[in-house]
């Protein structure tokens, strides 16, 4: 508390002595007035008295000398003492009513002090009697105390009022700084719209200072964004159909099918032979106009598909690409796809099924590059043989169906048949060996082999087992726990599902009060969910801080779209898309780069994935990353617990 108020209590003290000094010296000058004052009344009396008295001790008039002493006496002159020099008689004349002095306490600084005056009185050059005057100071001390205190009271009242407006002012002045830090501290988390964002000092000059500081951080930020925009559609869209095109699908394909990714998924090439015709008897327009038509269906079409990607891949080529999607998916997709082209194609008076062939391939454990080559051929099998397509399985596997699946994922969730792997995250710079944290990889043993979550997640989001899987990665990195303390930050990531699960979000708050180290835990949130489900993401970020757990947010740039949910969940860092790493192209860099700065403005880590080797490593360019991550250095198993599939 006194420090909170020590600049008062300077000002305060200073006052105080300012106060004091200010009296003492206006009491010196209240002595000093007095003492002359009395002084000079004593000359008086003196003269007065030298003049008149010798001339009647000469003639023994006693009764006018008697008269003339009387007269004389004052509040101040209280006592004559006259003795006759021949006869040696003496008179003394004093005030009867003379008032008993009062001790005043400046007495003991050298106040007004009694005067005695012995003077020689003659007549006719003789000396005829001795004259003694007694003058006290006892009304020049009252008159100094009165002034004194008058000037005490009107200055101190003076200064009191005067303490009193600084007081105010200066707690005004306290609370619009507290309201300044409160906002610059918002503006400084690029936090435009909360409360405290929007609070004023009340002084209108700082205000306004604060309102344009506001504009020009809003502006820097918009340009960031609008500058990735711009990149996005003058690099990564077709002008005359509005989709994406081939350079933004192979982004799609590195980033969901990289060479480090295990998740399965379909890749579908459809020509158009069709639109050629269109071309050819109505000229550009009306093929451009065709591709619009047909970009909308298409668009529409796959709403329900929160991560499907249509491109325009050449002139009469379109591709597809479904992550996290099972065989019996595809194939459903599949029909969509032919079903829209159907309808296309009989709105621009060709038969059914004609004018069109489609080559798919679905798989998974392979390279987006295999799968694309393996689409494509596909494709040229379904032209050769005139047929409307032909679906191909990338990668040797038993087919399971769908209740299989059901079964297996429920055993081995029920038998918390998993394992956890970490992979550590390095920062390029600093002293220190130990990684910036270990992600955390889950495996799950379907029929005595270890798969991973990545292979499991579109059985696990079919049948809504998202909360019950997470619940028990967790539960196992608490057992973990137990039998070593965690001391390393572990990121987990979770499914969409859990996210938004009040009960579970509850569940993992009491966990990581209790049993876990809240402090040593991130939860990753990957673009798609915080695209799709903002209000979600923001919520689950909120209840994890209360406890302490930190954000991070996984394959930053995905989309290479709009980024405006880095401001709402404010995560310590973000894991930078690996589609970025596969390809170090001029593209790719610019992209690297603006999405670095958007993230360095709002002061939030960067971190490069997917780099494998140390070649990959060199090529990144550590001026814009801050860490990396990859199969530079594969996950290891954090323990591998004997499992019952």
């Amino acid at each position: 508390m006194f420090t909170r108020r020590s600049p008062l209590v300077g000002v305060y003290l200073s006052a105080i002595l300012l106060l004091m000094l200010s009296l003492l010296a206006m009491l010196s000058s209240g002595i000093s007035q007095q003492r002359q004052q009395l002084t000079r009344h004593a000359d008086t009396v003196e003269s007065q008295l030298t003049q008149v008295l010798p001339t009647l001790v000469a003639y023994y008039d006693t009764e006018a000398i008697s008269r003339i002493t009387n007269a004389s006496l004052s509040s101040e002159l209280i006592q004559i003492t006259l003795t006759d020099q021949i006869t040696a008689e003496q008179g003394i004349w004093s005030r009867e009513d003379a008032v008993v002095q009062t001790a005043f306490w400046f007495e003991k600084l050298n106040s007004v002090q009694p005067i005695d005056r012995v003077i020689q009185l003659h007549h006719d050059g003789s000396e005829v009697a001795t004259l003694t005057l007694s003058f006290s100071p006892h009304l020049a001390n009252l008159q100094i105390a009165k002034d004194f205190n008058q000037s005490a009271l009107t200055l101190s009242a003076t200064i009191a009022a005067l303490l009193a407006v600084f007081t105010l002012a200066f707690n005004h002045g306290k609370r619009a700084v507290a309201r300044i830090t409160k906002t610059l501290n918002s503006l400084a988390e690029q936090d435009f719209s909360s409360s405290q964002a929007k609070q004023r000092s009340g002084v209108k000059s700082l205000d306004t200072a604060l309102d344009n500081l506001s504009s020009h951080i809003q502006r820097m930020i918009q340009s960031l964004h609008k500058e990735l925009k711009t990149l996005n559609n003058s690099m990564m869209y077709d002008s005359a159909s509005g989709l994406p095109n081939r350079q933004f699908f192979i982004h799609q394909l590195n980033s969901w099918m990289g060479d480090d990714e295990n998740v399965p998924g379909a890749v579908v090439i459809a020509n158009m032979g069709w639109l050629e015709t269109i071309y050819r008897r109505y000229g550009y327009a009306a093929r451009d106009e065709t591709w619009r038509l047909l970009s909308t269906s298409l668009q529409s079409a796959f709403s329900a598909f929160p991560n499907v990607c249509v491109a325009r891949i050449s002139e009469t080529e379109i591709a597809l690409i479904l992550p996290e999607c099972s065989e019996e998916q595809s194939r459903n997709s599949l029909h969509i796809l032919i079903s829209t082209l159907n309808n296309e194609v009989n709105m621009a008076g060709f038969d059914t099924n004609e004018g069109f062939h489609i080559g798919v391939v679905h798989g998974h454990g392979l390279p987006g590059t295999k799968l694309m080559s393996l689409a494509d051929n596909a494709l040229q099998r379904a032209i050769k043989q005139h047929d409307v397509f032909v679906f191909n399985r990338g990668s040797e596997e038993q087919v399971i169906d769908r209740e299989t699946w059901r079964s297996l994922l429920n055993g081995a969730l029920k038998n918390k048949a998993v394992r956890l792997l970490s992979q550590p995250v390095y920062r390029f710079s600093g002293d220190t060996t130990e990684p910036l944290h270990q992600e955390v990889f889950t495996q799950a043993n379907i029929e005595g082999t270890w798969q991973s979550g990545g292979r499991l997640m579109p059985y696990i989001q079919l049948f809504e087992k998202g909360v019950e899987f997470d619940r028990v990665v967790v539960e196992q990195l608490v057992k973990l726990h137990k039998e070593a303390p965690i001391s390393q930050p572990f990121a987990l990531n979770l499914t969409d599902e859990s996210l938004e699960n009040r009960l579970f979000i509850s569940w993992l708050q009491d966990l990581l009060k209790n049993e876990l180290p809240a402090d040593k835990i991130c939860f990753e949130i990957s673009e798609a969910s915080a695209r799709n489900n903002l209000a979600a993401c923001i919520s689950f970020s909120d209840a994890m801080r209360k406890v302490g757990a930190t954000i991070g947010i996984d394959h930053f740039g995905r989309y290479l779209q709009e980024v405006e949910y880095l401001s709402a969940l404010k995560p310590n860092y973000v894991k930078l898309d690996q589609a970025f790493s596969q390809n170090q192209n001029a593209q790719n860099r610019v992209f690297t780069e603006t999405l670095a700065n958007i993230a360095e403005s709002k002061n939030i880590i960067v971190i490069a994935t997917g780099v494998k080797d140390d070649e990959s490593k060199s090529r990144i360019n550590a001026d814009f990353i801050d860490a990396y991550q990859g199969f530079i250095h594969p996950p290891a198993p954090i323990s591998q617990p004997e499992q019952t599939a």
